[in-house]
């Protein structure tokens, strides 16, 4: 990320707060004393802010986070408190994904400790660890929205938070919301409630960026670590997965729908390739938008000893090499020569794997993630105007990008050993690939076996 920000420069990113201000106490209101009358705003943006401003320019370009921060007593040491999330949230700049949920958790640690606690987030202990994750399962209902909102909304060159921003979602179920669409009936928004693996990461993140403080020297412990029934936050789930995948009819119709909308119009042959892509190589998003330090490239795709990989650098900047399946050529070579490339890369090649519909290369992972949905959505229109029944096409209204590394996983698993499947997949564990992929293969071994005599 752009700024290379430290753990001092707060005077450089808020100029406003500096000097007297910055250090003046106040006897006004007791220490740890609740900020009731204020209530939560965004305070981080997305993922491509940070990358792309230094924190001098960030601050200057929202200026009313400093406006915020001026709320808190100076005891609080709120703008001390800020400075030391966005320099933990730039140690965390090698994907999006990571730092959306990293900001996530440590902005509404940061928001409950001023508001709720009156305090530095610094000075949190372990009874305010505890009352905080007590919090993050039961938030205050003015904490909830119904939506997923942009934080910022830009006017006039300068950035304002978002009055319908929440730091916590209530969402229905994607199906839920989609047979609403349809129907177009308006919903009630559903009770908050937080999953299991969710508190988990409050939990892991927030220790997380206390270990961090404690590395940079910060006179703080870690309130987190210190909770001694930790069971109850953090206990393990059964190892029994369930992948969510596509039935066969489903991603017959998937694929049919991308194939259609490329013949119809040569905008959506780039939605073509993303799909195949994904599903043929199992891969994750951040694979075909890249991540902080790498790119990919059509020189991504290599030829070794008469056989296709792709290189990859993936979870923990871990560089990985996923075999390429013979009928994905045929999508690569159609995309390919749709942009006016040769049908397959040259050794070394520098085109940028993904571009805008203008040339412009850097797609996001959200933007990537909506051209899926829109395959989703067309399909799904297409199943229910040929007169499939609604349960045969249901689950499709939940689908999302991840389903389809799911999907194709399922259905190669009998065809493939456990081990090259792994290695694709690129879990560290064994057990990881067949938990998820070879249990229903346990079924059928155990199936086929049972009903063989010992003798005649």
């Amino acid at each position: 990320m752009s700024g290379h920000d430290t753990m001092g420069s707060i005077a450089t990113s808020f100029p406003e707060l500096s000097g007297s201000q910055q250090h003046e106490a106040s006897n006004s209101r007791p220490v740890g004393a609740p900020n009731l009358n204020i209530g939560p705003q965004p305070l981080f943006d997305t993922f491509e802010a940070f990358e792309n401003s230094s924190a001098s320019e960030y601050a200057a370009d929202r200026p009313s986070i400093v406006d915020y921060i001026k709320l808190f007593e100076p005891t609080i040491n709120a703008h001390q408190d800020y400075q030391y999330v966005r320099s933990f949230l730039t140690s965390y700049n090698g994907r999006e994904t990571t730092f959306r949920s990293y900001r996530t958790q440590v902005e509404r640690l940061l928001l409950w400790s001023w508001i709720k606690c009156g305090k530095s987030v610094t000075s949190l202990k372990r009874t305010d660890a505890e009352a905080f994750m007590q919090f993050c399962c039961q938030p205050d209902p003015d904490w909830i929205g119904d939506a997923v909102r942009q934080r910022f909304l830009l006017a006039e060159g300068v950035y304002s938070p978002n009055p319908q921003w929440r730091p916590f979602g209530s969402l229905s179920k994607k199906a839920t919301r989609k047979v609403a669409a349809e129907n177009m009936v308006e919903l009630d928004t559903p009770q908050y409630a937080i999953s299991a693996g969710s508190t988990r990461q409050v939990f892991a993140i927030c220790s997380s960026f206390y270990k961090f403080l404690i590395e940079e020297e910060v006179p703080t412990g870690n309130p987190f670590k210190a909770i001694k029934q930790k069971s109850k936050w953090v206990s393990k789930e059964s190892r029994k997965v369930t992948p969510k995948v596509l039935s066969r009819l489903q991603w017959d119709y998937v694929i049919e729908t991308a194939e259609l909308m490329a013949n119809q119009d040569p905008k959506h042959e780039r939605s073509l390739f993303i799909l195949a892509t994904l599903f043929a190589m199992y891969l994750r998003v951040s694979d075909i938008v890249g991540i902080a330090d790498w790119k990919p490239t059509m020189g991504s795709f290599v030829k070794l000893k008469g056989t296709w990989w792709y290189e990859v650098t993936g979870k923990g900047n871990k560089e990985a090499r996923v075999s390429v399946k013979d009928d994905y050529l045929n999508y690569l070579k159609r995309y390919r020569v749709s942009r006016n490339l040769t049908p397959l890369p040259s050794p070394g090649e520098t085109t940028p794997l993904l571009v805008h519909l203008n040339g412009k290369a850097g797609l996001t992972d959200r933007h990537v993630r909506k051209i899926v949905q829109v395959i989703f959505d067309q399909a799904l229109e297409r199943m229910k105007s040929e007169g499939r029944d609604e349960d045969e096409y249901n689950e499709l209204r939940s689908a999302s990008l991840h389903w389809l590394r799911h999907t194709s996983a399922t259905f190669d698993a009998p065809f493939r050993e456990m081990k090259h499947l792994q290695a694709d997949l690129r879990h560290e564990n064994m057990s990881t690939t067949q938990d998820i992929y070879y249990e229903a293969l346990d079924d059928e071994r155990a199936d086929s076996n049972r009903r063989l005599r010992i003798r005649d």
